[in-house]
Parts: C-alpha cells; structure tokens; sequence
C-alpha cells in the first residue's frame, strides 16, 4: 500500500494556514497540514478551504510543553485541531520532567477524546523529548497517543532509520533530507532553514520508508530558505511533492 503525501505546514510557512490547502490541491497532494498562530481567527478560513479542496487535515502545529501545567493556548489549539477534523495534533515537549510532560500529554488526550484527533510526539535533539525512544515511552504511558517520525531528527540523534517500528505507536512519519552528513553546530537551525528537498540528499530514506509502518502518511516537510527565495509556495509544492513521489511512490 502506498504513502499517501501531505503537505506540511513548515514546507510553505510564507502561506497564511487558510491558503494551505488550495495550495496542496494544487500541487497534488491529498493531505496537508497547517500551523495556527491565532486559532480563534484562523479556523473558519482553514474550515472552507478543505471543504471546497477536499484535501484532508493530517496535522494541526504545534502545541510546545513547557514546565509546569498546560496552558489556555495548548488547550485553544487542541479544540481547533478537533474542530477542524485533523488526524494528529504535533506536539514537542520542553518541559525535562517527563512526569510532567505524560500529564500534560495525558490532559491533550482527555481532551480530544472522542474526536479524529491524536496527540502525535515529535522528539527532536533541542527538546526534551531527545530521541524516538524518548517519545514513544510517552506515548506509551498515554493510550491513543502516537510518535511522529522525522528522518532528519533520527539521523541526528543516531537512531538507525531501519529500526522496527511498532504500528501502535507511530502515526505518521515526515519525509526530508539534508544535503550535510557532519551535524551543523545549531541543529534547530538546519532543521527550519537548511532541508533539501527528500532524495536530493545524504538520509537513507529508502531504508527508513522500508520500516514504516504499511500506508502511515508521509507529511513532506522541507523548511529551505534557498527554495522559498528561489519558488512561490505553489511552485515549491510541485516540486516537493515531485521529489517526494519519486522516493515514496504516487500518493
């Protein structure tokens, strides 16, 4: 079974989230992702556009956990991304207590209880949630919660992209790549400036689509500065998606 594509949020961050799926439409993709900076004014306009697209919602970005309890805003993210239908609410964590981080994610999931949408854990090296293994013991103390796989993030932290992956706990993966094999000095800086577009680099990606998980989507998330001054969003989107196909299959 095939990947179906989506076009993530941070692929086309210089498009406002109502834009999102025209945008997606256009360039081919059944799925997208949009990141909400004010839910309250941003949901009806995001609504419209994947009625009249039909392009689904794969994701809602980004709730980020900070010590101590959760906030009204984590909450008013978590409502919209119900709201709008979306299959996963991507979720970091910076809070280092990890008690306290499985009770907030606990509380996510309460709240969404009922609707299309999970709590997915994106562990990163510059977050407290540090390594897959990280995000998936959190997941695994909260039931319906899953973890969402970036290529980029694993290579960094080490992790084999071939590792068996458990079906119950990965909902969905990110598919990148990066043209630099030695890690740069300031990680969170590659990964929203420096991405290349998937296959054009140095991540195994065929060895890490080969573990996944039978037909999770792919979100293709390729935050470049060289594309985004070199192509308009939609233009950007053809040849992400373009790229993406020629390693994952059609969508």
């Amino acid at each position: 079974m095939s990947h179906l594509l989506s076009l993530a949020a941070g692929s086309v961050l210089d498009l406002a989230p109502g834009a999102v799926p025209g945008c997606a439409a256009d360039a081919g993709y059944p799925l997208c992702g949009v990141r909400l900076a004010d839910p309250a004014r941003e949901v009806a306009a995001v609504a419209a556009a994947l009625a009249s697209t039909g392009v689904g919602l794969l994701d809602v970005e980004v709730v980020r956990l900070g010590p101590g309890p959760l906030t009204d805003a984590d909450r008013v993210l978590a409502a919209a991304a119900a709201e709008l239908g979306a299959r996963f609410l991507l979720t970091v964590s910076h809070d280092p207590d990890e008690a306290g981080t499985v009770a907030k994610v606990a509380e996510l999931a309460a709240l969404l209880a009922g609707t299309p949408t999970r709590v997915a854990l994106e562990p990163m090296l510059f977050t407290a949630l540090r390594t897959r293994e990280d995000a998936e013991r959190v997941a695994g103390a909260v039931a319906g919660t899953v973890v969402l796989l970036d290529p980029l993030h694993l290579y960094r932290a080490g992790t084999p992209l071939g590792a068996p992956t458990d079906p119950a706990l990965v909902g969905y993966a990110q598919l990148t790549d990066t043209a630099a094999t030695l890690a740069p000095s300031d990680l969170a800086h590659e990964a929203r400036h420096e991405r290349v577009p998937p296959g054009l680099g140095v991540l195994p990606l065929a060895t890490f689509l080969a573990a996944l998980p039978t037909g999770i989507p792919l979100s293709v998330e390729v935050q470049s500065d060289h594309l985004a001054r070199g192509l308009d969003p939609t233009a950007r989107a053809r040849r992400l998606h373009a790229a993406a196909a020629a390693v994952s299959g059609p969508s």
